[in-house]
């Protein structure tokens, strides 16, 4: 993707983190008071899996009047899909719009045909295309109190209408609920649907509808993991006869081996200065530290069990791992500085495939229990609860969400398991997914 502008303008930022003023009109009326009058109330901006903060997103005015709608449509059909999933909005059916898309400042607004609907938020904007050059312009109204609330302005080429989408997506986050979204990020994962036994790495972003095929390696690949700056992939392959750790460049499409010690699963550091691996060594599977050139750093363990999965704590100190060395396989924590090593999962005979929360304090993992499910521990509690029915889960980069496989199919759960919507639509075994950090 090449270079594109983003500009923000009249960015009027809301105060509160979960809570949204939203002011009334004709409160008096619902109350069955005779004079109207103008009043505030506070609406709780709905967790995920809840009722659902209605808003309105209409498709963006083409300029000059009477070009090509649809690309003001597909950029309104990308949002509608990325809220949807967040499962903290509900998008209003577009059929019932009373209103087009030509309006798009305060002054010419009708927000009464937008409060009927029962929109709490409207989002109106424009769309330029003058050869490849594709110029947006998106803005969010508070509909109840008639106000702009901020806007974006986008600016590259036509191909880039999807990404503007997805960091527009993030920015309504942002103004509703004090915390951008995820959306302007991409999930990869491991799929046959090429046909076949073999796995490859494939990427796609939050729709879930642009699904691309980065390997051919035509044997079995399992466990990619990003790097921090969503350029690079780690990945277990059995291309050249035994599973050998590989890290793959998307800029150049190259890959190379990192080492010639078996491996079965790594992550990159948060600053992207090493890599985590579980290796085999005089026949035992341990942690070890590699450089990214795949240069043997520094041994983890030596237990006599079996050690994989590592996962990183978001400033690097500790390391969440599942071991055998118990009986069964747990997750451990492993603090880098000490040395010392503690048990975080108790409950179950079958834990693994941890995964550190980007803000700290959660680790998930699958639980063999009654079926393989997602399960959320919380480290200094040691309470632990179920998200979903899957496996091998990967957090958001806000920590809202995890993304696991359920079915040869991805799905985007909320941390609290009260929304669960399907990211791919299958022809696959799509397993194995890994989110990346927000796109630059």
């Amino acid at each position: 993707m090449g270079n594109w502008q983003v500009e923000t303008w009249r960015a009027r930022r809301i105060t509160l983190r979960r809570t949204c003023r939203i002011g009334v009109v004709g409160l008096a009326v619902f109350l069955g008071v005779c004079r109207p009058i103008q009043a505030q109330i506070e609406i709780t901006v709905p967790e995920p899996g809840g009722a659902g903060l209605p808003i309105a997103l209409s498709p963006l005015s083409p300029q000059p009047a009477g070009s090509d709608q649809g690309l003001g449509v597909a950029f309104s059909d990308i949002i509608a899909r990325d809220l949807d999933l967040s499962g903290v909005f509900r998008v209003i059916d577009r059929g019932t719009y009373l209103e087009g898309p030509d309006r798009v400042v305060e002054a010419e607004i009708n927000f009464g045909h937008w409060s009927v609907l029962g929109a709490l938020a409207l989002m109106k904007g424009s769309v330029w295309l003058e050869g490849d050059t594709l110029t947006v312009e998106a803005r969010l109204f508070d509909v109840a109190q008639r106000r702009y609330l901020g806007g974006k302005r986008y600016r590259g080429r036509r191909a880039d209408l999807r990404r503007m989408a997805h960091r527009f997506a993030d920015h309504v986050m942002l103004l509703l609920t004090g915390e951008e979204g995820p959306f302007n990020s991409r999930i990869a994962f491991v799929s046959n649907r090429a046909g076949g036994r073999a796995k490859e790495v494939y990427v796609t972003d939050l729709t879930g509808a642009e699904v691309e095929r980065l390997t051919h390696a035509r044997s079995l690949i399992l466990a990619p993991h990003w790097n921090p700056g969503a350029t690079d992939l780690f990945y277990i392959s059995y291309k050249r006869g035994g599973p050998y750790p590989f890290r793959f460049e998307l800029r150049s499409g190259k890959e190379w081996q990192l080492s010639q010690t078996i491996g079965y699963s790594g992550q990159w550091s948060p600053d992207g200065k090493t890599i985590a691996v579980s290796g085999e060594r005089n026949g035992n599977i341990d942690l070890f530290l590699l450089s990214p050139q795949g240069r043997l750093l520094r041994r983890l363990t030596t237990n006599p069990g079996i050690d994989v999965s590592p996962a990183w704590s978001p400033d690097g100190r500790r390391l969440a791992f599942c071991s055998s060395r118990s009986g069964g396989p747990q997750i451990y924590v492993l603090d880098l500085a000490s040395g010392k090593i503690r048990r975080v999962t108790f409950s179950g005979a079958y834990n693994t495939s941890p995964t550190w929360s980007p803000k700290g304090g959660l680790i998930a993992y699958t639980s063999q229990s009654r079926g393989m499910r997602v399960k959320i521990a919380d480290i200094a509690s040691g309470r632990e609860r179920t998200v979903a029915a899957g496996e091998d889960p990967s957090w958001s980069p806000d920590g809202r969400y995890v993304v696991l496989s359920a079915d040869g199919r991805l799905w985007i759960a909320s941390q609290d398991g009260r929304s669960v919507k399907q990211l791919t639509a299958g022809g696959g075994d799509d397993t194995s997914p890994t989110w990346s950090a927000r796109l630059q």
